[in-house]
């Protein structure tokens, strides 16, 4: 019998058991866990970390300053047994743009295991290494990327920071985008000293694009270590930016569809 969930946090580092046992401690959902590249941040224990909690899945790594394909065929065979539903990719921390032609293995490989892709948008974290490349991670790019794979879902993560109303624009307009507001608090940032002004900006890219409540995925981003632990500003939002009668939508509905690996590993559907 599929188990009955309230939401789906479509957006954490929980990479080792010190994060997993504070997350827990305030919440319940269901989350994916992003891995890192080790050359931003050392997370060895990341898979083992998901393995061992039927609440986690996780989104490996692709790492843009290696060779692609070796990294795909290390990974195939792991799929199952470490609940892959998605493939991370770090635009803006390494240099690239959605649409290059290295990139389209991920893109064949997402398509053939039902995988879903999910990007690092706009600007970085405070404490991280970058190359910076904020250009290389525009909404734009990664629009040409869904063109050529409608097969395969997308994720913008962060809503291409600092340029929402854009990336709500392009989301709205594919079937197979989508995107959220994860990390926005991270702490010394202007989002993370203004919640209440940081709310209203993404209200107004929200409802600039008719269709939204389908398109934004719940997501916190967290990770401690890294100035990442808010989660109630995230309820803060979603109670801002849509009616109740659309949570369910955001909180989990939307998740299920923009990760239809996670949907078949939970028995259930959007």
């Amino acid at each position: 019998m599929a188990r009955k969930i309230d939401r789906i946090d479509c957006h954490t580092h929980i990479v080792n058991e010190e994060i997993r046992r504070e997350y827990f401690s305030r919440t319940e959902a269901v989350a994916l866990v992003m891995q890192f590249p080790e050359r931003i941040m050392e997370n060895p224990d990341c898979i083992a970390t998901v393995k061992r909690d039927d609440r986690l899945f996780l989104c490996p790594a692709v790492d843009l300053k290696v060779p692609i394909l070796p990294q795909l065929a290390a990974l195939e065979p792991h799929l199952e047994e470490d609940k892959v539903v998605g493939l991370k990719i770090y635009l803006s921390y390494q240099q690239g743009k959605a649409n290059d032609d290295r990139l389209l293995p991920a893109y064949e490989f997402a398509a053939r295991h039902r995988l879903s892709v999910t990007f690092h948008t706009g600007l970085c974290s405070l404490v991280l290494p970058s190359d910076q490349d904020l250009e290389g991670s525009s909404a734009p790019y990664i629009a040409l990327a869904a063109e050529q794979f409608p097969q395969v879902n997308f994720i913008l993560a962060h809503m291409d920071d600092p340029h929402f109303l854009r990336c709500a624009e392009i989301v709205a307009s594919y079937d197979n985008l989508f995107t959220d507001v994860s990390g926005a608090y991270e702490t010394g940032t202007k989002e993370g000293e203004n919640v209440e002004e940081a709310i209203e900006t993404f209200c107004a890219a929200v409802s600039s694009q008719p269709g939204m409540e389908r398109k934004i995925l719940y997501g916190t981003d967290f990770c401690p270590p890294i100035q990442l632990a808010q989660l109630n500003e995230y309820d803060q939002t979603i109670a801002r930016m849509f009616p109740p009668e659309q949570h369910d939508l955001v909180y989990r509905k939307n998740a299920l569809c923009a990760f239809p690996r996670l949907a078949e590993f939970l028995g259930l559907s959007e």
